[in-house]
């Protein structure tokens, strides 16, 4: 624990997260200047890790993911005959595999073990700028690799806390929707980036944290291929319409939505960033109410 002594009584201080230290006796709240740390460079370090841990607590707290509700459960044999028990929210079915959106994962189960291969090998197409650190939060990462009986298989990537697939906020009002192509934008240059084409980005394979404003993709990662035209950029549009309330305001919106993509993603980013700029009068974090 980090404390230290109040100036107004000489009480023990408390450090109460990002708000500075707070009196446990007479509550009076100090906040240290750069002027204080640079006198003590080691305590600066030991409040910098506090935060840091105190980051990484807040982003995996499912307490704090009050929409997630239980809705039904498969059960599934693994190969050493325990059960596999999957309580789930939301499932998706493609052909030959079944997408669980569970309370802290995404859980993959296969009829054939050929198309785990096929599902891993997309994914592990995927290369990221050495300068970003957190780009990897917007795929799927692998938890835990399941065998189950009658040949099938499951994998289990992270479900971070308050992601859930765009279609379950639709429609959209305008303002938000603009993120959420922000966050498909980003997710394109990524995958151009990496060479690729995902080939199934939709209103079910987005996933958005509505409180934060991130977004990941999911789906079905079986048929990734070499990059060699827009399609992804023509479904970030279709996803974009699915889920939008009104498309025609503003008019800047409904021009780019129904507008042939760029020759890349990262131009078409760009002819985003000038809607973004020029319809919604610039970059604002609106908080979305949900319940």
């Amino acid at each position: 624990m980090i404390t230290c002594k109040c100036k107004i009584c000489g009480g023990e201080m408390e450090l109460a997260g990002t708000s500075g230290f707070v009196c446990q006796y007479c509550g009076s709240r100090s906040f240290f200047t750069d002027a204080d740390f640079r006198e003590n460079e080691e305590f600066r370090k030991k409040l910098l890790q506090h935060y840091k841990a105190e980051a990484k607590n807040k982003e995996f707290d499912y307490g704090a993911d009050k929409l997630f509700s239980f809705s039904g459960r498969d059960s599934f044999l693994m190969a050493d005959g325990q059960p596999l028990n999957i309580d789930y929210m939301k499932k998706y079915a493609y052909d030959g595999m079944t997408c669980y959106l569970a309370k802290e994962s995404a859980v993959y189960v296969f009829d054939r073990e050929s198309d785990v291969d096929a599902f891993r090998n997309g994914l592990d197409r995927l290369t990221f700028p050495a300068a970003d650190d957190r780009l990897h939060r917007s795929f799927p990462e692998l938890k835990l690799e399941i065998p189950l009986r009658s040949d099938r298989y499951a994998l289990v990537f992270r479900r971070r806390p308050n992601f859930y697939p765009a279609e379950l906020f639709a429609p959209l009002d305008s303002v938000h929707l603009a993120w959420v192509i922000s966050r498909m934008e980003n997710i394109c240059c990524a995958l151009a980036f990496s060479g690729i084409e995902h080939g199934d980005i939709s209103s079910t394979s987005v996933w958005i944290n509505p409180v934060t404003h991130e977004g990941a993709l999911f789906g079905d990662w079986r048929y990734v291929r070499d990059i060699h035209r827009t399609n992804d950029l023509y479904l970030l549009r279709k996803t974009a319409i699915r889920i939008a309330k009104n498309t025609r305001e503003p008019k800047e919106l409904y021009t780019f939505l129904n507008s042939t993509p760029q020759a890349d993603a990262f131009k078409d980013f760009e002819r985003w960033d000038r809607v973004i700029n020029e319809g919604f009068g610039g970059h604002h974090f609106v908080k979305m109410n949900i319940s």
